[in-house]
């Protein structure tokens, strides 16, 4: 595996990715938002994951502002992990976005949205749940407010 910066040419495929996992972890209605945080929002901090074989299978970044670091569009191609092999990339994947939070040196704490299906992977890496919304990304998509306090936060 590797990491590296979104490039713009990399757009079709996280589209790809983004579609491999509609409807289970993605409302097919937020791909507008995905094509706008891709145009407008993405800067070295948002990262794609390339398999041995040089192919995008997964993507994810952060960004910062004055009170808060976040966490942005994480997803992997379903099916391109292996339940095997989830828990050891999704480690390191998560890892290599805490360490660059980390280096800003702001100490502030992060946050991510996510769905109940992701509520205890999160919960692994240390966030904790503060507001829970019913159907918040869509039908069946309960939205999960989670926060993450790091050093001197």
């Amino acid at each position: 595996m590797q990491f590296r910066s979104y490039q713009s040419e990399d757009k079709n495929d996280i589209l790809k990715i983004f579609h491999s996992n509609c409807p289970k972890y993605f409302d097919v209605n937020d791909e507008e938002y995905l094509i706008d945080f891709l145009d407008n929002y993405t800067d070295e901090n948002y990262l794609v994951v390339e398999n041995s074989n040089g192919e995008i299978i997964g993507c994810g970044g952060h960004y910062t502002k004055e009170d808060r670091h976040g966490i942005a569009w994480v997803m992997f191609e379903s099916g391109s992990l292996g339940a095997p092999n989830l828990i050891t990339i999704a480690k390191a994947f998560y890892g290599e976005m805490e360490n660059r939070i980390i280096k800003e040196g702001k100490n502030l704490p992060i946050y991510i949205n996510t769905t109940q299906l992701m509520e205890k992977l999160f919960n692994y890496f240390g966030f904790e749940t503060y507001e829970k919304i019913k159907d918040g990304f869509g039908e069946g998509l309960d939205e999960f407010k989670m926060k993450k306090q790091v050093a001197g936060s």
